[in-house]
């Protein structure tokens, strides 16, 4: 996961070294970073809702991971995702979101 983390702290670094980018990274949501895309592209699911819903652990949002067992919920990450574990799987959610950001911004 090495390739994972240079490439997060890349794109982190161009958001942070741009104050348009930064307010964007301020706004940001779960939503938008686990998007149906994403997800599709990216899991064994279609929705943040349905990760959610099929994981069993009784959640209603992301925001109740926490509260979850850790070892469980990254045995389920790991089985669904191509990462081993929810950190992860968030950095690579993130990198896809901040990459399709600034390259939306080029296009501009």
């Amino acid at each position: 996961m090495e390739k994972l983390d240079k490439t997060f702290r890349y794109y982190m670094g161009l958001f942070k070294e741009d104050k348009e980018l930064g307010k964007l990274m301020q706004k940001v949501s779960f939503q938008d970073i686990f998007n149906p895309e994403f997800l599709t592209a990216n899991s064994k699911f279609t929705s943040m809702d349905d990760m959610i819903w099929r994981s069993g652990f009784g959640i209603m949002n992301l925001l109740e991971v926490e509260n979850v067992n850790q070892d469980k919920w990254n045995a389920y990450i790991a089985a669904n995702t191509p990462c081993a574990t929810w950190h992860d799987f968030g950095k690579m959610a993130m990198i896809d979101w901040m990459k399709k950001t600034v390259d939306g911004r080029k296009k501009k």
